[in-house]
């Protein structure tokens, strides 16, 4: 394989292991905040629930979490650019692990 197809290839595994840990945290995040309510164990605000939900989210041209784009009017073309980013320690955790699947499962053929 060439350097470019390693790349390539690199890059899809971070971003599906981004992706599906991301879903993953999340999914865990509602099941622990149910459970936090059933057992009176702080409802949604537990510190378990917590820990998979609160992300850390960089964005650029974003105002946080309320996603208005940087706006460029140059008054018959008008700009709309942004890209934010969600982490949470489970997609995190989802994208180590597929690095780690992505090195065995034969990517130095």
């Amino acid at each position: 394989m060439t350097t470019k197809n390693n790349f390539g290839r690199l890059l899809l595994f971070i971003v599906l292991g981004l992706i599906i840990g991301g879903v993953l945290g999340e999914c865990l995040g509602l099941l622990f905040g149910e459970l936090g309510e059933l057992m009176n164990a702080g409802g949604y605000d537990n510190i378990v629930h917590n820990f998979f939900v609160k992300s850390f989210s960089p964005s650029f041209g974003f105002n946080g979490d309320n996603a208005s784009p940087m706006v460029i009017d140059l008054y018959m073309i008008k700009f709309a650019l942004g890209i934010s980013f969600k982490f949470n320690v489970v997609s995190v955790i989802g994208m180590a692990i597929s690095i780690y699947i992505m090195k065995w499962s034969g990517g130095n053929r």
